[in-house]
């Protein structure tokens, strides 16, 4: 009768290790699917991040293109040429938003993104704020736009130049 007793207990040893074994294997893929899915997250702070990085770097870009080329931007915007076009935060689009856009090409100082900016001559200001002196002066907004893939990094910036 001992015999008989001792067989039981070894299907049941048997059954419950198979079910140990089960909770371990869901436990293991349940872990793999988890890292896999905070590295994808880890990617994408990382690509949002470049993007931002390209974006105030092409902001930067501008400024000194503006500098550089004061004439260009001479006239002062007026009506609906002051506003941004609306296709600068179309996902799908990856092209030139519009004629006066000036593409920066993808280099090491852009991380390899593709940045296109605009400069817009907002007028004159008899004060501008914050500016080293508080005389009259010209405000220009510059509008940076940098994607790749579907990460898009829009940034403005109002630079003023004063006259004294």
């Amino acid at each position: 009768m001992l015999i008989a007793q001792s067989d039981r207990q070894r299907g049941a040893a048997l059954a419950v290790s198979l079910i140990f074994l089960l909770l371990m294997t869901l436990a293991a893929v349940t872990a793999v699917q988890g890292s896999a899915s905070q590295e994808r997250m880890a990617a994408n702070i990382q690509f949002k991040n470049d993007s931002f990085q390209a974006a105030e770097a092409g902001l930067r870009q501008a400024e000194a293109d503006l500098l550089d080329n004061l004439a260009h931007f001479a006239v002062p915007c007026s009506g609906a040429g002051c506003n941004v076009e609306q296709s600068i935060f179309d996902l799908s689009s990856h092209s030139r938003p519009s004629a006066d856009w000036v593409k920066i090409s993808p280099s090491v100082h852009t991380n390899d993104m593709t940045v296109w900016y605009r400069v817009i001559n907002l007028g004159q200001a008899s004060a501008p704020v914050q500016s080293p002196l508080a005389a009259p002066g010209t405000l220009y907004r510059v509008v940076v736009v940098a994607f790749r893939g579907s990460t898009r990094t829009v940034l403005e910036s109002v630079y003023v130049r004063t006259e004294a």
